[in-house]
C-alpha cells in the first residue's frame, strides 16, 4: 500500500493491483512487502483529481487473456491454478469496470478487495514446518503439503465477482461498497462463515470481520462526496485503519504467527 501510494505521488498508475501483483518479503526486519508487475502501469499527473478523470473517461478495461475459473486447483497442482482464477476482474474497481478512466483511487479500492478475498482464498497460516523447508528451498516452489493445496475457493457471492459482464460485477461490488449490510451480508452468509471457520482459528474470526467492516465503512462514507458516487479512499486512509487494526489486536500475531524464526539468515548472500 505504501509503496503504491509513492508511485501515485510521483504520477505512476499501477492499474493492476491484484493477489498475484503483491508479494511479502522474507525477512521480517527488512521490507515487509513488493508490488510487482506493472505491465498496465501508465504515467498521469501527480495526485490527479477525480474530477478531471471522470471528464476523460478512456474505457481501459484491463483484459486477461484467458477466462477465469473458479474450480479449485488439485493438490498435486493440475487443474486451474490460483493465476487464472483470480485473474484481474475480482480486484478492479466499480469505476474502472464501468468503464470510466482509472485514477490513483481505483488503485485504492483494489486493495480493499484484495485484502477482503485474501481470507476466503486460504486455509490460515502455513504450518511452522512447511515454512522451514521453503526456506531452506529459498521460496521457489511448493513445500510440504504445498501451496495449491492450501488454497481454498471462494464462497458463491465472492466466485462470481470472477466471471461475467463487467457491468453486473461492478454492481456485486458497489452493493457491499454501497449499503450498511452489503459485506455483512456477504460475510455473514451460511457459506462465507463456514468459510472463515474452517480457514481462520475461531479467535481470529471477529478480528477478521471487525477489520472487513471498518474499511468497506471508509469507502461506503467516501462515496457521499465525490461525483457519480465513487469511491474516494485515500492511501493514508486506508493505512490508518489498517494499522489502527494491528495495534489493537497485536497479540494475535504473537499467538497464531507460524512463522520460523530466521536468526541465521542476516548473513546469507
Amino acid at each position: 500500500m505504501k509503496g503504491n501510494e509513492y508511485l501515485t505521488s510521483i504520477g505512476i498508475l499501477h492499474r493492476d493491483i491484484s493477489e498475484n501483483n503483491i508479494v511479502l518479503g522474507l525477512y521480517p526486519w527488512e521490507e515487509r512487502g513488493y508490488l510487482i508487475d506493472f505491465d498496465m502501469a501508465i504515467l498521469q499527473d501527480a495526485e490527479e483529481s477525480t474530477q478531471v478523470s471522470l471528464a476523460q473517461s478512456t474505457n481501459q478495461l484491463p483484459q486477461p487473456v484467458e477466462r477465469y475459473s473458479t474450480k479449485p486447483a488439485q493438490p498435486d497442482g493440475t487443474g486451474h491454478v490460483k493465476g487464472l482464477r483470480t485473474g484481474t476482474f475480482p480486484y478492479i474497481s466499480c469505476n474502472v469496470l464501468r468503464g470510466k478512466r482509472h485514477t490513483h483511487f481505483d488503485d485504492v479500492e483494489s486493495f480493499l478487495y484484495v485484502l477482503l478475498l485474501f481470507f476466503f482464498s486460504y486455509a490460515g497460516p502455513l504450518p511452522k514446518k512447511d515454512l522451514e523447508d521453503a526456506h531452506e528451498e529459498g521460496f521457489v516452489r511448493p513445500i510440504g503439503s504445498g501451496r495449491l493445496s492450501h488454497m481454498r475457493s471462494w464462497p458463491n457471492k465472492l466466485a462470481k465477482w470472477a466471471d461475467g459482464d463487467p457491468q453486473d460485477i461492478s454492481q456485486l461490488k458497489y452493493f457491499c461498497i454501497l449499503h450498511d449490510e452489503g459485506v455483512t451480508d456477504l460475510v455473514d452468509s451460511v457459506e462465507a462463515k463456514v468459510c472463515l471457520q474452517n480457514n481462520w482459528p475461531e479467535d481470529l474470526q471477529c478480528p477478521i470481520r471487525s477489520l472487513l467492516e471498518d474499511t468497506f465503512t471508509a469507502f461506503r462514507k467516501s462515496t457521499k462526496a465525490t461525483p457519480g458516487r465513487r469511491t474516494e479512499v485515500s492511501h493514508a486512509q486506508f493505512i490508518r485503519i489498517l494499522d489502527e487494526w494491528l495495534v489493537n489486536h497485536s497479540g494475535l500475531e504473537l499467538k497464531f504467527s507460524n512463522c520460523p524464526d530466521f536468526k541465521d539468515s542476516r548473513s546469507i548472500g
